[in-house]
């Protein structure tokens, strides 16, 4: 059946060659990755049916299942029918089988999960549940700690099932660089690991995130800004929508367009996307008008010309790209040089 749906995907390859011009066959199917990359799967569409295949483009995991997200701490979550499972990345197969209403990522060996008709818990690696349904919602663990909702309000349990945080606040974040965003009756604030505030500022918070390189982003009732571990406004609020810094850069939106600034305010790369994605492997998916391309983080310059329907963020050396919408959507995978390692497939 595997060789079957390779020579399959090859076929489908050699046809696209002649409406995507400009690159070998040899180039086209494998792209231009380094041999010494680390491999890892991603997910790929094909006749249907979800699969994945590895950084050259090589099926791995046929493609049986009607959803798949991307692998995070070893396992990737996939969908049959109206349930979720695992599949390992380490034996390529699934370990977990599909028995949940909800599964969500793991980090620190466990994920969120939620039987159906059920409450959330948090699975292991062999799909037991190691801290037992109880929550009426739960996010995946970040820095040993998960945000966790009962009757309405927010906590945190550690990875030893212990509630660390006692559920008070109206909403929180996930815990970065050690501290993490929750809303009070007064605002948001910042809390470390214990529960104790770190960072009230003196100013209204209307709305808060996560940290990434010393920074977070904040709003007040002026736009978005961003504010340093003591909780000085480092950058001032003024934005109408901002992101988190990655790779130094983080883009903030003025008027109808985004740009990118980097940790000083100054405005490195100008006002002229959509729509954009975070800085991954020194390249950024931007959206002008209705198409997507990439640009390069040292000089904003455009790397990727072909246009997209959508495209996503690097990870190792590849991303996936899309061609088309609803019915007619196709998803491929490029190349840093923009070159083919999947043809798009539907």
């Amino acid at each position: 059946m595997l060789k079957k749906l390779q020579l399959l995907a090859l076929f489908i390859s050699l046809i696209s060659l002649f409406v995507f011009s400009g690159c070998t066959v040899v180039d086209g199917i494998t792209g231009n990755n380094d041999d010494d990359e680390i491999t890892t799967l991603h997910p790929v569409l094909l006749n249907g049916k979800w699969g994945f295949i590895d950084n050259k483009g090589a099926i791995v995991i046929s493609p049986n299942y009607d959803e798949a997200r991307e692998f995070s701490d070893g396992f990737a979550a996939v969908r049959n029918g109206t349930t979720w499972g695992y599949i390992s990345e380490e034996t390529s197969s699934l370990t977990i089988p599909t028995n949940f209403s909800v599964a969500g990522n793991f980090s620190n060996g466990l994920a969120p999960a939620q039987m159906p008709g059920g409450q959330y818990g948090f699975i292991n690696t062999t799909g037991e549940f190691a801290i037992s349904p109880q929550f009426d919602f739960a996010a995946a663990f970040s820095e040993e700690l998960a945000a966790v909702r009962s009757d309405g309000l927010w906590g945190y349990v550690s990875t030893n099932g212990d509630i660390s945080i006692t559920p008070t606040f109206s909403d929180a974040r996930s815990f970065s660089e050690d501290l993490a965003a929750v809303e009070t009756f007064e605002g948001w604030v910042y809390v470390d690991k214990s529960g104790a505030e770190q960072i009230n500022p003196s100013f209204q918070v209307t709305d808060a995130g996560e940290f990434s390189d010393g920074l977070a982003p904040i709003q007040t009732t002026n736009g978005w800004g961003y504010i340093d571990k003591s909780g000085n406004p480092v950058i001032t609020p003024e934005f109408q929508e901002v992101g988190q810094f990655s790779q130094g850069l983080a883009y903030v939106r003025e008027n109808d367009y985004i740009g990118f600034i980097n940790k000083d305010g100054e405005l490195s790369i100008p006002y002229q996307f959509a729509e954009v994605k975070a800085f991954s492997e020194n390249m950024a998916a931007v959206r002008l008008s209705s198409s997507w391309f990439y640009i390069e983080r040292d000089n904003g310059k455009m790397v990727v010309s072909n246009p997209f329907s959508g495209a996503q963020s690097f990870s190792n050396g590849i991303a996936q790209i899309q061609l088309g919408e609803d019915e007619n959507v196709q998803y491929g995978y490029i190349d840093k040089s923009g070159e083919y390692v999947w043809y798009p497939t539907r």
